[in-house]
């Protein structure tokens, strides 16, 4: 059984080293992990680091110009000959030396199409810090949210089966995938308790806004079936009704304090 981890990366001298080594430090590694960086010709000193570690591991990587993100991933699922992929780009890394070792059993069983974790996002920015953990339910999920990719092992014959990543997607083609594949061909998946991943929040996605903004309303607007924008729509309004609830709550509450306040400075006066 082989797990293959497929990074992607560009320019990325200092966010690389961090992600390659934590995958080579698995306690699985020579026996149960394939591991495949692509790069976009770099002109920094990211290849530098990738021959260094290619020189001492057993990394298949390779080097060349690309069109984007998801045209290196692609790249990377046809070069993957594990039966699970786990893509984990450069600055993103695996949460500790055994992580992909205690999944071994559920990837050996094969049970499940989809298999996925958390993630521990970090704001380099702000400092900000939160786990990233998902519960899937129905086409809603992926209208408003998205899988945290760097947590989530596909079994190697769905991208052979359902096909690529969308690359005409800058930003949202895993999440075109995923929604696909999981709504619309009903792939089995299992969600496990367990932090995999360690994604620091400043690349494109975190970067570009507007861009986000303008595919999401793309995905939108083209991967739902008119019944699930109905639903959606139905889920949408519920969720407003129980936000003003818990807003007048919160208001209540705050209210009651500053009430309380002025009743104790008039007795204690």
């Amino acid at each position: 059984m082989k797990i293959s981890i497929i990074t992607v990366c560009k320019n990325a001298e200092n966010a690389i080293e961090r992600t390659m080594l934590s995958v080579v430090s698995q306690s699985c590694f020579n026996e149960s992990i394939e591991y495949l960086v692509v790069d976009g010709a770099s002109t920094d000193k990211t290849v530098e680091i990738i021959k260094q570690y290619s020189n001492k591991y057993p990394i298949k990587w390779i080097s060349e110009p690309d069109s984007g993100i998801y045209n290196a991933m692609n790249k990377g699922i046809k070069m993957a000959s594990g039966e699970y992929l786990l893509f984990l780009n450069a600055g993103d890394y695996l949460i500790h030396y055994n992580v992909i070792k205690s999944l071994m059993n559920l990837f050996e069983a094969g049970e499940f199409d989809v298999i996925y974790g958390d993630a521990f996002y970090i704001n380099p920015f702000t400092e900000h810090y939160h786990i990233n953990s998902k519960q899937i339910s129905g086409a809603f999920f992926f209208y408003q949210d998205a899988l945290p990719h760097q947590a989530v092992f596909y079994k190697k014959s769905l991208f052979d089966k359902f096909g690529l990543y969308d690359e005409t997607y800058t930003i949202n083609a895993d999440n075109v995938f995923n929604k696909k594949i999981i709504c619309n061909e009903h792939v089995s998946i299992k969600h496990i308790n367990q932090i995999i991943s360690v994604f620091f929040y400043d690349g494109i996605s975190s970067k570009n806004d507007s861009l986000s903004r303008k595919e999401t309303k793309i995905f939108q607007e083209q991967c739902f079936t008119e019944d699930e924008l109905r639903e959606i729509k139905k889920q949408v309004q519920k969720l407003e009704t129980v936000k003003s609830k818990q807003n007048k709550k919160s208001i209540l509450r705050f209210l009651a304090k500053i009430l309380m306040k002025i009743h104790n400075s008039w007795v204690n006066r």
